[in-house]
């Protein structure tokens, strides 16, 4: 938990991306050269510079419009209710003007709207990048404003002295608003699947507030909206990501990044939460997303949203819209699946539940003695097929479990290399059930026994 919220804001395109990137340093906003490109609220911190404690909270927000100048696609204007919830709940209002474009009427009219609101706020013009364009600032005067930063994001100018008056004037402050911040050790939780699967919807139930956008426009999130929780008293992150679409019928650079974010965010996830919507099916896409994350040894829980939108529901319908995904999902045929709808809100609430079940399985650990009953027990039911190679079958001699999240265990035998792929599948499906790793991928290595070999075969799923 940090104090001190500090919302940036400004006409579209005039550099808040890049201000809000310089502050927290990082690379967490998108930036582009074209207007409109964040959307939903991004909360990053700020290092403190005069001590050690936490800093403040810096808020990204999508830009000023209006109906004359208007660069969303959605038909009310959902990006300026996110900016203007970010600014009530602000400490400060950081004002960001374009020195480059000078003196717009929207820049007016967002002054007079923070002084309406009574708002502290602190003023700084932007893209001044040398001396030579000071002048071009004065313009700003005629707002009213006593005083204002010259800046340039893009070249770290006058960034300090701006961060200095910032935690100065909050530490000035009688009280502050507090943000919940990510607890070390919180379990991530990455929202993936195809644009207007309905992820924005399900992080905004869960967390109980309209944290990401949402509108029937396929791809309004852009950005990955990381949304600190608690559950059953325990942290858990969830990470709203861009929809993701198949490569060729992605021809917008911006659509790139926000799809490479979302990839990212499976690989920094500790359970990945696959959204496909009821309607439509689950597509090669989708089934693609599912194999990318169980390749990475992710636990994955598929939510089959829209579910009141399915017509003729019967007593078996779920089940058999569940065997349909798990006989295109061979693979990881053992994923949960859940059926949801957010505008009825139908088990909606399970989903924490079950991601909480996946994230416990991920860091169960069995003894050496527990691991080699059920592996012997498997091999007697089920004895591997003759080599005809070398003329013998294989021979496991023990394993034992190395790590958790993913579990994975090591397997020594005589020749890993010859063992058939089908019984390694079998192997793992026991292990799995015997030893009560749920729903999550196991992760396999099988070894030559002899150290002078260096033979190794992996298998997981």
């Amino acid at each position: 938990m940090i104090e001190g919220i500090v919302t940036i804001v400004g006409r579209p395109n005039v550099g808040k991306s890049t201000l809000f990137n310089k502050l927290t340093r990082t690379t967490q906003a998108l930036v582009d050269d074209r207007p409109g490109v964040t959307r939903d609220r991004i909360y990053g911190t700020v290092e403190s510079m005069f001590d050690d404690d936490d800093g403040y909270a810096v808020v990204d927000t999508g830009g000023f419009e209006t109906d004359d100048l208007y660069y969303q696609p959605f038909a009310r204007n959902i990006v300026w209710e996110q900016t203007e919830q970010a600014i009530r709940d602000a400490d400060l209002v950081l004002m960001v003007f374009d020195a480059k474009s000078g003196l717009h009427p929207h820049d007016r009219q967002l002054v007079q709207f923070l002084k309406e609101l009574q708002k502290p706020v602190a003023y700084a013009v932007n893209k001044v990048d040398g001396p030579e364009q000071q002048p071009s600032t004065l313009e700003f005067y005629e707002l009213g404003v006593e005083h204002f930063f010259t800046i340039s994001a893009a070249h770290s100018r006058g960034i300090w002295e701006l961060s200095e008056h910032i935690e100065s004037r909050l530490r000035s402050m009688k009280s502050l608003h507090s943000v919940k911040t990510h607890a070390e050790g919180a379990t991530k939780i990455a929202l993936i699947g195809r644009p207007n699967a309905g992820k924005s919807s399900i992080l905004n139930r869960l967390c109980g507030e309209e944290r990401s956008l949402v509108s029937e426009v396929a791809g309004t999130t852009r950005d990955t909206v990381d949304t600190p929780i608690l559950y059953n008293k325990k942290p858990y992150v969830l990470l709203d990501t861009a929809g993701i679409r198949r490569r060729k019928k992605i021809f917008d650079r911006l659509e790139g990044l926000s799809v490479m974010r979302s990839l990212r965010a499976i690989e920094d996830a500790d359970v990945v939460v696959l959204v496909i919507a009821a309607d439509e099916g689950l597509s090669d896409q989708d089934a693609r997303l599912a194999q990318l994350a169980a390749q990475q040894y992710k636990p994955i829980l598929i939510v089959v949203n829209k579910w009141d939108l399915v017509p003729n529901k019967e007593t078996n319908t779920a089940r058999d819209y569940e065997r349909g995904i798990h006989d295109k999902l061979k693979d990881i045929a053992f994923a949960p699946v859940i059926f949801t709808s957010v505008t009825e809100n139908q088990r909606i609430h399970k989903i924490l539940a079950k991601v909480e079940e996946l994230a416990a399985a991920a860091e169960h650990r069995v003894s050496t003695s527990q691991l080699n009953d059920a592996l012997q027990r498997a091999v007697h039911e089920h004895t591997p097929a003759l080599l005809r190679r070398y003329n013998k079958r294989v021979k496991f001699y023990f394993g034992t479990q190395v790590s958790v999240k993913p579990p994975t265990i090591v397997i020594k035998c005589n020749v890993a290399d010859e063992i058939q792929e089908s019984y390694k599948r079998y192997l793992v499906k026991r292990l799995r059930q015997d030893l009560n790793f749920g729903d999550v991928p196991l992760r396999v290595f099988f070894r030559d026994k002899s150290e002078e070999k260096s033979q190794q075969s992996e298998w997981g799923s």
